[in-house]
């Protein structure tokens, strides 16, 4: 994929892999489609019921072999001027890993963590954080986020491990398998970085 920052043109090797289920939606698989065409990217799916193996054994086939892995859920939405965007923040910015603003589904919260916050305390940023067209944060999200191949080959397998909370359930205080992920990321000196100017859509289903 060839990048313009400014007046520098770059050529990335860039894949793009989706852990998906079986049946999910058109406007998601339409949208990808037509976003990376232009950028002459083939997503690599996965399918099964276990997401962060589907989404690790996809990251597998590529590590090796490019540059930079861009992933992608199955409902965000997006356009092709988005990965252009981000893949440039990402070059010009120096971070390991940028991902744009997402909200939460049926939520009126955005996904990612401050730096030494946890983000259920910490639910609002003031508005001096925007002035920065990318912001370090904690964690984020996977739904359409840059990650370079030499960041990810810091770290140590299984890269998606969920964990309980100290009762040994899964109704707060646990850890999901994208969180821990963003947290082994940065044990290893990696930087995850927001880029405050981009957001993608989140797909909702509405009964009417």
């Amino acid at each position: 994929m060839l990048v313009r920052v400014g007046n520098v043109e770059a050529e990335m090797k860039v894949a793009a892999v989706m852990s998906t289920p079986r049946l999910g939606f058109t406007d998601n698989f339409f949208c990808v489609s037509s976003a990376l065409a232009p950028h002459g990217i083939s997503p690599i799916k996965v399918t099964g019921a276990f997401w962060g193996q589907c989404l690790q054994r996809a990251m597998e086939q590529v590590v090796d072999t490019h540059d930079v892995i861009l992933t992608v859920d199955y409902d965000t939405v997006f356009s092709s001027k988005t990965v252009e965007a981000l893949l440039a923040l990402l070059l010009h910015s120096g971070y390991d890993a940028i991902a744009p603003l997402q909200t939460k589904r049926e939520a009126n919260a955005v996904m990612f963590a401050l730096p030494g916050n946890d983000a259920d305390e910490k639910t609002t940023v003031s508005e001096d954080f925007f002035k920065k067209v990318v912001q370090p944060v904690e964690t984020a999200h996977f739904g359409l986020t840059f990650i370079r191949t030499e960041a990810l080959k810091k770290m140590k397998k299984p890269w998606f491990v969920a964990s309980a909370n100290a009762e040994g359930g899964w109704d707060g205080g646990h850890t999901d398998e994208d969180i821990s992920f963003w947290k082994k990321f940065a044990t290893v000196g990696n930087k995850l970085g927001l880029a405050t100017h981009v957001s993608v859509g989140h797909a909702e289903l509405m009964g009417t």
